[in-house]
């Protein structure tokens, strides 16, 4: 059940992306200042509302997985990039201010997001069920880690970011992301379960 979701929230989520960049998302809610950021967070609220519907099979832990990185990332950004004190004007390369903000935002969201939907799925304790999404979130990301460095050219694939078709590597990603974490949610309750 989580690979097929991790997989069917990457194709939503790369297709309806796409789509909304195309209707123009990149200018979405953002200021004057600072990188584009409605693409990313579109895409994480899409991917992580199917992880969230996978792991808790009930519409709150899909709309967590949905408002964790729309508001983590979008709303945040769109206070950030009406602040001069950075500067970066549209058009102008990213300073290491703005890449470091852009990295934290966008990893504090998605932990945070991640950590919400072990939460509200777990079937023990809530920060067991969080630690177990993080757990295998991690397997999962070292897996495909390992599958790209063991086969290069699979990431050296010709792809048309802007094509309605999504990547190969986002589709493993989601699968093995949907399937991490929903593995080791179902290890957690099945231990505890025996103990």
């Amino acid at each position: 059940m989580g690979g097929s979701s991790g997989f069917a929230g990457a194709v939503a989520a790369h297709v309806l992306t796409i789509l909304a960049d195309r209707a123009g998302a990149e200018s979405w809610l953002r200021g004057p200042y600072g990188p584009q950021f409605a693409p990313i967070a579109i895409y994480s609220a899409i991917f992580y509302a199917s992880l969230g519907a996978a792991a808790g099979r009930r519409p709150l832990t899909a709309l967590l997985g949905f408002l964790g990185p729309l508001l983590g990332i979008a709303a945040t950004m769109t206070a950030l990039t009406r602040y001069a004190g950075w500067g970066m004007p549209r058009g102008l390369p990213s300073t290491p201010q703005w890449q470091l903000a852009v990295a934290s935002i966008y990893t504090v969201s998605i932990w945070s997001t991640t950590m919400l939907i072990g939460a509200a799925s777990s079937q023990t304790a809530r920060w067991r069920g969080a630690l177990a999404a993080v757990l295998g979130s991690w397997t999962a990301y070292g897996l495909l880690t390992a599958f790209l460095w063991a086969l290069p050219s699979y990431s050296a694939a010709r792809w048309n970011p802007l094509s309605l078709l999504p990547s190969p590597i986002n589709l493993m990603d989601g699968m093995l992301s949907g399937a991490g974490l929903c593995l080791a949610l179902s290890l957690d309750s099945k231990i505890r379960s025996h103990a």
